[in-house]
């Protein structure tokens, strides 16, 4: 029976720790840095199909970043 306790509580402990890691990776990745360069990545990729419905999606994003953070990425030419 105390084995059984001691296996509960070091279960416990490491889901946890788990979970308390999520949180703080997911915060990380959410971060204006992090979305900062996966607009960038997305400009990226644009400039190699020019695809229009892509560029309107875009120029959207930076402006939400630019209004959220104190970011000043440049918006796009859809032109």
């Amino acid at each position: 029976m105390i084995l059984q306790r001691h296996n509960y509580f070091r279960l416990s402990v490491i889901v946890g720790i788990a979970i308390i890691a999520s949180l703080i990776l997911f915060q990380n990745f959410n971060s204006c840095p992090a979305r900062q360069f996966a607009i960038i990545d997305e400009i990226i990729a644009y400039e190699r199909t020019l695809d229009p419905n892509s560029c309107i999606s875009l120029v959207e994003k930076i402006h939400q970043l630019n209004s959220e953070c104190s970011s000043d990425l440049e918006i796009v030419d859809c032109g």
